[in-house]
């Protein structure tokens, strides 16, 4: 498998990791937030993102340098962080108290930062880079706003996340990039 075919097939996995994140919204309207359906969504969608998210540089690592390559690998590492909490709610079993301690809010800390900086961050790195077509980062953004919404326990958020991940992933997919941006400098495109 060369370079571009793996590319693609990232990009797929970013489709998938988003449609998984976007089945935790109606999940946790019909059977509750962290019900066992929408927790399966969950995981399914941070295993993905955390193996996914890494197209995302690789398509504008020219444009994005190093600071594209740390904030993917906060957001990888927040993904990570929140399925090794989502796997937790699963051992503990259906009614059991939410875990508590210092690792755990350590844990927490740095996956909101990962997860809220680091798509901050990426967004306006992928939107200066101009690799992605502007709604890319717009939904990103669109993301990051969903967070102060007035909804019981942000139950659209994971939506909007979602649909994040399958629109990079589209791109990616599809071969959607801007041609010019992505363009290495041996005449391959990167996707």
């Amino acid at each position: 498998m060369n370079e571009k075919q793996l590319i693609k097939w990232l990009g797929m996995i970013c489709i998938l990791a988003g449609i998984a994140r976007m089945g935790m919204t109606p999940t946790s309207i019909i059977w509750g937030t962290d019900s066992p359906q929408e927790l399966t969504f969950g995981f399914i969608a941070c295993v993905l993102m955390a193996v996914g998210t890494i197209v995302t540089y690789m398509v504008q690592s020219r444009e994005t340098g190093v600071a594209g390559f740390i904030t993917t690998l906060l957001i990888i590492v927040a993904n990570i962080i929140t399925g090794a909490m989502v796997w937790s709610l699963f051992a503990a079993g259906p009614g059991a108290p939410m875990p508590e301690g210092p690792l755990v809010n350590i844990s927490r800390l740095i996956m909101m930062a990962g997860l809220m900086g680091g798509s901050l961050v990426f967004a306006i790195l992928t939107f200066r880079a101009k690799v992605f077509p502007r709604w890319v980062p717009a939904l990103l953004i669109l993301m990051l706003v969903n967070i102060f919404l007035p909804v019981a326990d942000n139950k659209f958020f994971a939506a909007f996340w979602g649909l994040a991940y399958v629109g990079m992933g589209y791109c990616v997919w599809a071969g959607k990039l801007n041609a010019g941006a992505a363009a290495r400098k041996d005449g391959t495109l990167s996707a």
